[in-house]
């Protein structure tokens, strides 16, 4: 039986072109014979086949053996680049974030882009590409936000809401978690239900909207700051993208949590064990966003009236490049929170500090990319 040296022995005796031919010659079977593990391990995945410990058996971490799953199942809706595959043509760098890029429509391009494209850009035009499709899926969640009333023959009112985590449904999980948890019962007595907490909750929330007009601009001020500072849980992996409770979540969403919430940040490595974890962080101090609310009084969204519960925003995202500072800071509202940049398309861009300071408009496409891509200050 012949050992590692003693193939090193033979080859030493072999001329340099002879080496790179064989070594070339090499890499194609290699990357063919794991082009063929993809179909075994995609046909045993349709089975239902796999070990359950199948990640251990091969030697490899699960976030590993996920990803060759993810792989082999994209690969049989795309020819060309499963083609290449088979003929040896990518390395496992090229081909697991091409099978990312590459849809029925753009199978073909991205195979003859990958063919001679590093595995870092094609990783970072993945991850672009995640992020942007993140961005649209996002939109697409917060549109089908929704709450349904109706009354009953028994004389109650009734109802259903859906909130996506991300536009809302985490603030007002969180906000419900902690005010319950603060209606203790007094010395002797027993909880009231969780169910009835919560609906004491929400009769509160609108008595304090009912009440409002026989407030001044502090008590206004002092309500809508507090009201909305609550707590999220974000998850980091080690490329950089951000979940919570299982959901991507778009760089933009992030953005309007430095404002409005104490982040909670874990980094968490490809098997989804905690590698690291830091302590709630406010970014923009509670004395700071009461001072924005007194200034402006209201949404800062031109025509529109709200005074309560107001948000606040960057006028130019953290993300892109801005800062914490009053000057870049200004009032809205949940609803128009959500169309400006970065999550939607419009601009609130001007001096906030003056009551006709602000202008909004419309970003096209092309400026929005520009606008995205400039370097931080």
């Amino acid at each position: 039986m012949s050992t590692f040296n003693d193939l090193l022995f033979e080859l030493r005796c072999w001329d340099s072109d002879r080496l790179r031919v064989e070594r070339e010659r090499v890499i194609v079977e290699r990357r063919k014979l794991r082009t063929r593990e993809l179909a075994l391990t995609r046909v045993l995945d349709e089975r239902d086949a796999l070990a359950q410990d199948q990640a251990a058996r091969d030697g490899e971490t699960e976030a590993e053996s996920k990803r060759k799953r993810e792989t082999a199942k994209k690969l049989e809706h795309l020819p060309n680049l499963g083609n290449a595959a088979m003929n040896g043509e990518l390395s496992s760098g090229q081909l697991d974030p091409a099978a990312d890029l590459a849809d029925g429509d753009s199978d073909e391009e991205i195979t003859e882009r990958a063919k001679s494209a590093s595995p870092h850009e094609l990783q970072k035009l993945a991850r672009d590409r995640r992020r942007e499709q993140s961005r649209q899926d996002s939109m697409r969640r917060r549109n089908r936000r929704s709450l349904r009333k109706w009354r009953d023959d028994d004389g109650f009112l009734c109802g259903r809401f859906e909130l996506p985590m991300e536009h809302g449904g985490a603030i007002v999980e969180s906000f419900f978690d902690q005010v319950t948890n603060r209606m203790r019962p007094a010395t002797g007595e027993a909880w009231e239900p969780l169910d009835r907490r919560q609906a004491d909750i929400l009769i509160g929330l609108c008595q304090l909207e009912s009440d409002a007009e026989g407030r001044d601009e502090n008590d206004r001020a002092r309500e809508a700051t507090v009201s909305a500072r609550v707590d999220v849980h974000v998850d980091i992996t080690l490329d950089g993208e951000a979940t919570m409770c299982g959901v991507p979540l778009p760089d933009e969403w992030v953005d309007a949590a430095r404002a409005n919430a104490r982040v909670h940040l874990r980094v968490m490595d490809d098997d989804g064990n905690v590698i690291a974890e830091d302590r709630a962080r406010t970014f923009v101090s509670q004395k700071r966003r009461r001072a924005v609310v007194r200034r402006d009084g209201r949404c800062r969204w031109p025509g529109c009236g709200r005074r309560l519960r107001l948000q606040v925003h960057h006028l130019h995202p953290s993300s892109w490049g801005g800062g914490d500072d009053t000057a870049n800071l200004a009032s809205v509202c949940a609803y128009h929170h959500g169309l400006l940049i970065p999550h939607g398309d419009y601009i609130l861009e001007g001096n906030p500090n003056t009551p006709d300071g602000l202008n909004l408009r419309r970003l096209d496409a092309k400026e929005r990319g520009r606008r995205a891509r400039a370097p931080a200050a």
